[in-house]
C-alpha cells in the first residue's frame, strides 16, 4: 500500500486568519513573542484541520502505536519480560538498551502498519515517532545511559511507567507529542510563509515558536494524564488490554485533548 498523506493545507478563512496571526498582521501592540499567542494558534489550527485529527481515532497505525505502549509497560511487570516482548515481535538481548527497545518497538509498528489495509499514513508515522520520543524522554530520567546498560536496567526503567501514576505520565507525554506533531504538520507551512514578517523575522523565532507549541501541547495533555492512568490500571486488572479497548480509549482521549486546546484558545 502507498503512503497516505493528510493532504494540502485547509483553504478556509479560518486558516488565513491563522497565518496572519502567526505573521503578526493585524495584532495591536507591536511585535509579540512567539509564545504569546500559541494557545490561540493551536486552537485555530485544530479548527482548520479538525478532519485530520478525527481520522486519528480510526487510524490503525495510531491505535497500534498506543497499544504497544500498554503492552511494553505491562511486559515489564512479569518475571521474564523479554519473552513477553517477543510475543509482540520485540527482540531484546541481555545487553539491550533503551535505544534498542525503542528501535524494536518502531520496527514492530512498521510491520503492523505494512500488513494493514490502509498502510502507512502521516498520522501513523506521527504516532510512531511519538511513542519513541515519549519513552526515550521519560526513560532518560530513570536510566544512567540511554545507549548503554542491560535489558534488566531497561525493564526497571519501564516498570516505573507500568503503575497507574507512571502510565498516566507516559500517556500525557505520548498524546502531547502526537498532537504537537500533528499541529506542526500544518503550522510548519504557515510559519514558513510568515518567515520574515514582524512576528517571525528569522529561523530562530520559528524554532522558538515550535518549542513553545511543543511545551503547550505537553501541558495541555495533562487533561488526559489521570484518565490514561485510571483506564490503564482498571482495564489491565479487569479484562486485559487489547486493540479493541485501546482503540475505544484513544478515541475518547483525542476528543478530550482536542476540546481542551480549543477551550484554551477561546480564553486568549
Amino acid at each position: 500500500m502507498g503512503h497516505i498523506r493528510l493532504g494540502n493545507l485547509p483553504k478556509t478563512q479560518k486558516w488565513r486568519d491563522l497565518v496572519r496571526l502567526i505573521a503578526g498582521s493585524g495584532v495591536s501592540g507591536g511585535v509579540l513573542s512567539a509564545t504569546s499567542y500559541v494557545e490561540a494558534i493551536a486552537a485555530q489550527t485544530l479548527g482548520a484541520s479538525r478532519a485530520g485529527l478525527d481520522n486519528a481515532k480510526h487510524d490503525s497505525g495510531v491505535v497500534y502505536a498506543f497499544y504497544m505502549l500498554t503492552q511494553v509497560t505491562l511486559a515489564s511487570r512479569g518475571s521474564n519480560w523479554e519473552d513477553a516482548l517477543a510475543r509482540h515481535g520485540i527482540s531484546l538481548a541481555s545487553d539491550s538498551t533503551v535505544f534498542d527497545l525503542t528501535s524494536e518497538i518502531q520496527a514492530a509498528i512498521d510491520r503492523h502498519v505494512s500488513r494493514s489495509s490502509s498502510g502507512a499514513t502521516d498520522l501513523s508515522e506521527m504516532a510512531q515517532q511519538s511513542v519513541g520520543e515519549s519513552l526515550m524522554s521519560l526513560a532518560e530520567k530513570r536510566t544512567a545511559n540511554l545507549f548503554a546498560g542491560s535489558s534488566d536496567e531497561v525493564r526497571n526503567a519501564i516498570h516505573t511507567l507500568s503503575t497507574k501514576k507512571g502510565f498516566g505520565e507516559l500517556g500525557q507525554r505520548f498524546f502531547g507529542r502526537f498532537v504537537a506533531r500533528f499541529l506542526n504538520f500544518y503550522l510548519s507551512r504557515a510559519t514558513a510563509a510568515a518567515l520574515g514578517g514582524p512576528r517571525l523575522p528569522d529561523l530562530a523565532d520559528v524554532a522558538e515558536f515550535n518549542e513553545a507549541l511543543r511545551i503547550h501541547c505537553d501541558e495541555s495533555a495533562r487533561i488526559v494524564r489521570d484518565f490514561c492512568g485510571e483506564w490503564y490500571s482498571k482495564t489491565a486488572y479487569r479484562e486485559g488490554i487489547d486493540l479493541e479497548n485501546a482503540s475505544r480509549f484513544l478515541a475518547v482521549a483525542v476528543r478530550k485533548l482536542s476540546s481542551e486546546l480549543e477551550q484554551q484558545g477561546g480564553e486568549v
